[in-house]
């Protein structure tokens, strides 16, 4: 009997029994190298595939591309892509005046002198439901006028403050179309006082979507500048 309980605590100590030990310590330790690597790469990859996207949407040549694969426009002084994209069945756009301003590490020193036009075009499928900005046509009725309220200035519609609104019906996109029209001041910069804007809002339902345009015009000539902008605009199929 103490025989073979002497060989039993050699078994139990020996070598071999250590080295299958130490092998299934290091095999768990792999298996979760493995598991951290991998969803590392993946969070990279989301990553990467993000900063793609961006850059794509933010290139001015595709922006201007998927701009006029939308609508026919003329902006004076000429338009520069600013934001362009693809998301599933919707195409979304945004073109300005290279005089609009964008870069405020150097803000303009004279707002007198700031004017341009930027212009947001969309293209949406029918199922989705358009946002929509209440309107009272007379004292009697109650309209809604739907009104993209978006682009690249005012992303929520807070930096737009309308001082005044009125509906007008104008032809777009072939046909005639309610188009909210509002004057007030637009904040192009919490460091800078706002600036007289003008801003034309339209949807309208085509058989192949819904298309929809804002066109956002400041300075001293906004009004006319917002008129022929948005008098300018016709659909492409």
């Amino acid at each position: 009997m103490l025989l073979e309980e002497c060989c039993n605590q050699v078994m139990v100590n020996s070598p071999d029994s250590q080295t299958q030990s130490s092998e299934y310590s290091v095999s768990i330790w792999e298996g979760l190298a493995i598991a951290v690597g991998a969803v590392m790469i993946a969070a990279v990859g989301t990553a990467g595939l993000f900063v793609k996207f961006f850059s794509n949407a933010v290139d001015p040549q595709r922006a201007t591309a998927i701009a006029q694969s939308l609508m026919d426009y003329q902006i004076p002084g000429g338009a520069q892509g600013v934001f362009g994209t693809n998301i599933g069945g919707a195409k979304v756009a945004i073109v300005s005046s290279p005089s609009f301003p964008r870069d405020f590490t150097n803000p303009p020193t004279d707002l007198n002198r700031v004017s341009g036009v930027e212009l947001f075009v969309a293209k949406v499928p029918l199922d989705i439901e358009s946002p929509t900005t209440p309107t009272r046509a007379d004292a009697d009725e109650d309209t809604s006028m739907p009104s993209p309220d978006f682009t690249l200035s005012y992303r929520s519609g807070e930096d737009f403050k309308p001082l005044s609104s009125r509906t007008e019906a104008r032809p777009f996109c072939g046909s005639s179309t309610l188009v909210l029209m509002q004057e007030g001041e637009l904040t192009l910069s919490p460091e800078l006082p706002p600036v007289y804007a003008v801003k034309h809002d339209a949807i309208v339902a085509l058989a192949d979507g819904k298309r929809m345009a804002t066109v956002l015009a400041i300075g001293q000539d906004a009004k006319q500048q917002a008129a022929t902008v948005f008098n300018s605009l016709n659909c492409r199929k």
